[in-house]
């Protein structure tokens, strides 16, 4: 009961506020929130880009996520404490987070889906390493993009962070109008489709510790129907949760005091836990039943434990 009492009520918050903070429980709210506590994030393109674009087009789909992380970028600036980095391009092709091993935020496009190309018997199903195994498509078919977050779960101190979008269900475009008539006929038709920038504006919110809120008006909001740009603008909410967050020239903020001081996340006394979100097709909760055909944002977690 306490259990179904807590999702009720994170399910209600999520509805009303502005912005809803990440949790290391993402049922229960009153568990630690995820941050950030680096004064400056590295992120990696992979080299690769969109398997299913032209090289043109690659370039593009390129400058419409570096738009998305200036967006953010530039509310830090005025009120934050984090800087982005954008790194050299990788042909680095795994994301998550290993302990002694370098690490990287990477942002990638999975082209294949794991189901037509992993084996049913294959043991990365049970590890959910498929992805990384098969450089693959892990999630469900309707889901756009995916944000795997590794953080410890005491503190909430976020170590790594890598989005994942599904070219293997989605044609990604960069124009701003008009919105592509379904069923889109070009792999890089001259409308929108599913945008990259409006896509990853919203998973950069993951990133740095947002959830889903059930406000329209959000950039977090979990819904993304074919031809929307809308979230390439970030929300009034989601700015106030930079400036209260991550407060410039202060620390980040935790939502409780952290127990752990995971200043050295490679040490082997830590177990990894993630959170995984992105935009998906099917809802989190049974009165979600009836927005199955469309699509939503969603994001996956990793913790770790000392």
């Amino acid at each position: 009961m306490m259990g179904t009492t807590a999702l009720l009520l994170s399910l209600a918050v999520a509805q009303s506020s502005p912005y809803v903070r990440s949790h290391v429980d993402k049922d229960d709210s009153s568990t630690q929130c995820l941050f950030w506590t680096t004064p400056t994030l590295t992120w990696n393109l992979s080299s690769v880009g969109n398997p299913e674009s032209v090289d043109e087009q690659k370039q593009r789909e390129f400058a419409a996520i570096r738009a998305s992380f200036q967006s953010w970028q530039r509310i830090f600036e005025d009120c934050g404490n984090l800087r982005f980095s954008e790194g050299p391009l990788l042909d680095e092709r795994r994301v998550g987070y290993v302990q002694k091993e370098e690490n990287h935020n990477l942002v990638l496009f999975r082209s294949r889906r794991c189901q037509e190309i992993a084996p049913a018997a294959d043991k990365c199903w049970a590890e959910e390493t498929c992805g990384n195994v098969y450089d693959c498509w892990d999630s469900d078919d309707r889901t756009i993009a995916l944000t795997l977050t590794t953080y410890d779960e005491r503190s909430g101190i976020i170590y790594d962070s890598d989005i994942q979008l599904n070219a293997s269900g989605f044609v990604f475009t960069t124009v701003s109008s008009p919105p592509c008539a379904q069923p889109i006929s070009s792999k890089t038709p001259n409308c929108v489709a599913t945008d990259v920038q409006n896509t990853m504006t919203h998973e950069l919110g993951h990133l740095v510790g947002l959830d889903h809120t059930w406000l329209s008006s959000s950039v977090m909001y979990p819904q993304a129907p074919s031809g929307e740009v809308s979230k390439r603008i970030i929300d009034a909410g989601s700015r106030d949760f930079v400036c209260r967050a991550y407060p410039k020239g202060l620390a980040s903020q935790s939502c409780l005091t952290p127990t752990l001081n995971a200043s050295s996340p490679g040490d082997t006394s830590l177990a990894l836990g993630r959170q995984v979100a992105g935009c998906s097709t099917t809802g989190g909760a049974p009165w979600l039943s009836a927005l199955a055909a469309l699509s939503w944002l969603g994001w996956r977690r990793r913790g770790v434990r000392s």
